[in-house]
């Protein structure tokens, strides 16, 4: 048997593993079989050859994660203020590093230590601010950290200096406060993302719609009938409340225990004649029918106008008519 080996470009994880192995050499089998982001501790050494900004740069975070042990020991009685005056530290320190030239080298340096010490790997598309907090608060708890860099992450979206950073958190009463408070930039992302996801269901929505017209006229103007006597599986489950009680009047049933409108075959095509042959029958459940139907619609590279247009006229021509009084309102609309 013949191994072909294709050579694959750099990733983020590429660069971290020359960071974990500089000499490129073949790791020990031994080491191959671990569990994934764990390492021995006798590679706790770096080895890496460190420019000396970035050795300054995580020497600064190594002092800063001290001065956050410091002030759980001798300051007893720890203060909103004194904590807020030390995420400041910090924040300072993000932008530093964001700002230098060495950044990528630091940010790899600190995500290494700190899969050495927590044997837990950081995401590679974490902030600078996600990694700086989980390197400084080693102890705290995930959610705590994440507060800590929403934070963070906020002040900067506005432009809040690294000298104002401590009275930010103060005037919003504290890290909590900056994270459930909405920005005004924040208020508009937020409405325009409502304002698309709205928009996209209405589209699924209206084109599963259509092609479910359109299936339908098909039928009635097709003169071809498929001559089949197999098997056709009925996949719908039983209403496990069917039985509970008797159903009132006008209740809504549940898509998911009700059949649906069309049959699904599968078919395969003989090669020799150019022709298919049935080889099964399918009837799904509605709610299952319609995620069939808005997959199909989703594939078709035709506009909805286009797509009612279509239905419209196909359905004009069989005697159908407008099945939906304001098809051409929505039409002239889109």
């Amino acid at each position: 048997m013949t191994t072909t080996t294709n050579p694959t470009t750099a990733t983020a994880e590429g660069a971290f593993a020359a960071v974990m192995n500089p000499t490129g050499t073949a790791p020990a089998v031994s080491n191959v079989f671990r569990p994934k982001f764990g390492q021995a501790k006798a590679n706790a050494t770096s080895g890496t050859g460190l420019t000396p900004s970035v050795e300054r740069a995580v020497g600064t975070a190594d002092q800063l994660a001290q001065a956050y042990q410091k002030l759980r020991v001798e300051v007893l009685d720890r203060s909103d203020r004194a904590l807020w005056e030390m995420l400041q530290q910090v924040y300072g320190y993000v932008q530093q590093v964001d700002g230098s030239a060495q950044k990528r080298e630091t940010r790899n340096e600190l995500i290494r230590k700190i899969q050495m010490r927590d044997s837990q790997g950081v995401a590679s598309n974490a902030t600078t601010e996600a990694v700086a907090v989980r390197y400084v608060f080693p102890d705290l708890s995930r959610q705590t950290r994440n507060n800590y860099t929403i934070a963070m992450e906020k002040a900067r979206a506005i432009d809040i200096s690294v000298t104002e950073f401590a009275n930010f958190l103060a005037q919003h009463g504290g890290v909590g406060g900056v994270v459930d408070t909405v920005f005004d930039h924040e208020a508009e992302e937020q409405a325009t993302a409502k304002e698309l996801a709205e928009a996209k269901a209405t589209d699924k929505t209206t084109r599963t719609q259509l092609i479910t017209r359109l299936f339908s006229a098909m039928a009635h103007d097709s003169d071809k009938e498929l001559d089949y006597a197999g098997e056709v599986t009925d996949w719908v489950l039983p209403d496990p409340k069917a039985d509970a009680a008797k159903p009132k009047p006008g209740a809504k049933t549940d898509p998911r225990y009700e059949k649906g409108r069309f049959v699904f075959f599968v078919t395969v095509r003989n090669s020799e004649t150019g022709g298919y042959r049935v080889v099964q029958g399918n009837v799904f459940d509605q709610a299952y029918e319609q995620q069939l139907l808005a997959s199909i619609a989703d594939r078709m590279a035709v506009t909805i106008p286009e797509l009612s247009a279509a239905v419209q006229g196909l359905e004009h021509s069989i005697g159908f008519g407008s099945l939906v009084a304001n098809d051409t309102e929505q039409l002239q609309q889109a």
